[in-house]
């Protein structure tokens, strides 16, 4: 985990503003007594924000669901677990990471930096969306309680 593999995610990717749309970087540390998807949720409200209150919570949460989980103890491949993702529309958003961006490839080796170090003791991709326009993933990646959680954050229409 480096501060230059947040830097190259959030050239690509856009760096922590909530938009609501397109994709977003951010990291932080989780507040005491917060886990994972707690963190995932809030991150996911801060970038879609006027959005969120304009649709209501129950629409963007109706989508929300956990559909990838790196095993414990994996180095894992992101590429490839963006690319194994089973959820359709998870998948859809997913692979769009990897492909409609200008530079496939810088695209692909930031990922692959951040989010294949060894370090990291959680990784989960989460299903976004309303259900019905928007749909997305985020992804999340912890290392030990006292470092930072990255989340990248894709919302399309």
């Amino acid at each position: 985990m480096t501060t230059d593999s947040i830097t190259a995610l959030q050239r690509i990717y856009g760096g922590p503003d909530g938009t609501g749309m397109g994709s977003s970087v951010t990291r932080c540390v989780l507040p005491t007594g917060e886990d994972l998807e707690m963190a995932a949720r809030k991150r996911y409200r801060e970038f879609c924000g006027h959005l969120w209150e304009r649709f209501g919570p129950e629409n963007w949460l109706g989508q929300w669901a956990e559909v990838y989980r790196r095993p414990a103890g994996s180095s894992g491949d992101i590429v490839q677990e963006i690319l194994g993702i089973e959820d359709h529309l998870a998948s859809l958003a997913a692979s769009m990471l990897l492909d409609n961006i200008e530079n496939p490839e810088a695209a692909k080796q930031a990922l692959e930096t951040e989010f294949n170090d060894p370090a990291i003791q959680q990784f989960v991709i989460y299903r976004l969306g309303d259900g019905d326009a928007y749909s997305g993933v985020l992804l999340a990646a912890q290392r030990d309680s006292n470092q930072p959680v990255t989340f990248l954050a894709f919302l399309m229409d």
